[in-house]
């Protein structure tokens, strides 16, 4: 991120290294009361969630809503993520190739969910986070404890399922390579584990909705494709 220029409130916020609720209402009504709309202020909530160590519930719903408001419909055309700003955002969350939090995390499939298109690289993004936790048991999904790498539960499933959801926006049918590369990789080194059942029914379906495109079928969308009781049942 360049030099960041910061109202008063904010850079008293950044100093203190804590975020209240009514920290949160002022930053609403008086700071950004027109939402975020330039790269410079979106840098500027990064910049804070990355610098206050004690954060309200509050915090992290509103800088998703937020950011994803600036990326997904100020940063023209409104609605299609650019690989440019795609670009932008892997790099503002990436610490050494993994997102670095749990609301970082969120906001990224946020945006996604929300976009009407994106690159096909940012939902492989997504995806390398689910990957990275389930395999080698890092990144922000660990903390909490629950996780267990080599393994994956329910939980990990329902996300994989929620990115490759929102990736199916205009024109976003088929499994691209990059997401259908993740997906092997993650059942390559998961496949000796008692895995949750619902993450072969995923598997499969992605997969085979991968290879239908590949072959020049025309494949399902993405919603349907992908549901437990349909396509390949």
């Amino acid at each position: 991120m360049g030099e960041l220029i910061m109202s008063a409130p904010v850079a008293g916020l950044t100093s203190k290294n804590k975020i209240t609720s009514e920290d949160v209402t002022m930053l609403r009504r008086e700071v950004f009361a027109d939402g975020v709309v330039t790269r410079g202020e979106a840098e500027t909530l990064f910049a804070l969630d990355q610098t206050a160590r004690d954060k309200c519930g509050e915090w992290a719903p509103f800088f998703v809503e937020a950011v994803t408001d600036y990326i997904v419909h100020q940063e023209k055309p409104e609605g299609y993520i650019s690989e440019q700003n795609a670009d932008w955002l892997v790099r503002t969350v990436s610490r050494d190739g993994m997102v670095d939090s749990r609301t970082e995390l969120e906001l990224l499939v946020h945006v996604l969910e929300e976009a009407k298109s994106s690159p096909d690289q940012l939902s492989a993004y997504a995806l390398e986070q689910v990957a990275h936790a389930v395999i080698d048991g890092k990144g922000p999904m660990m903390h909490g404890g629950s996780l267990v790498p080599g393994h994956i539960a329910k939980a990990e499933v329902d996300l994989l399922r929620r990115i490759l959801y929102a990736y199916g926006g205009d024109g976003n049918i088929a499994i691209s390579k990059a997401e259908a590369e993740v997906l092997f990789r993650i059942n390559d080194r998961t496949a000796a584990a008692d895995n949750d059942p619902s993450w072969n029914d995923l598997f499969v379906k992605a997969i085979a909705n991968h290879v239908m495109c590949a072959t020049g079928y025309e494949p399902p969308t993405r919603e349907v494709a992908l549901r437990h009781e349909t396509f390949l049942d």
